[in-house]
């Protein structure tokens, strides 16, 4: 008979399934925030970003349910968002974080992507 795989298995399952997807995810929105989003004010640069990844993982994988649980503003022109999502045989976090080039001095000036770096912990995996 077949032996049901253990939690801890299962946990570094999806570890290893989720940190693949965020390697396509960070592709994927570093060539979005290249081509559509050039130049979009700072004001803007969170809930556009915020929505791209939402929208990519809903897209990519209906299995895997994410959701914006806060965003950090670090210092002009870096912001941090924090993501909470779950599958059938886990719950995580990661955190998505951005580099922006801000072209000019005034309260809310354009942007345009510098980094973007998707970091998730193993240690935020749970059953």
């Amino acid at each position: 008979m077949t032996d049901s795989a253990s939690s801890r298995e299962l946990v570094e399952k999806s570890f290893t399934y989720v940190t693949s997807l965020s390697r396509e995810c960070r592709r994927a929105v570093t060539v979005a925030f290249e081509q559509k989003h050039k130049g979009l004010s700072f004001s803007q640069v969170a809930p556009t970003l915020r929505t791209e990844v939402e929208t990519w993982f809903e897209e990519r994988d209906r299995n895997i349910r994410i959701h914006h649980e806060k965003t950090t503003t670090v210092r002009a022109g870096e912001i941090v968002l924090t993501f909470a999502g779950s599958n059938k045989d886990s719950h995580f976090k990661f955190n998505v974080d951005g580099a922006f080039t801000l072209a000019g001095s005034s309260a809310d000036p354009p942007t345009y992507l510098k980094t973007l770096n998707f970091n998730v912990d193993k240690r935020d995996f749970t059953k």
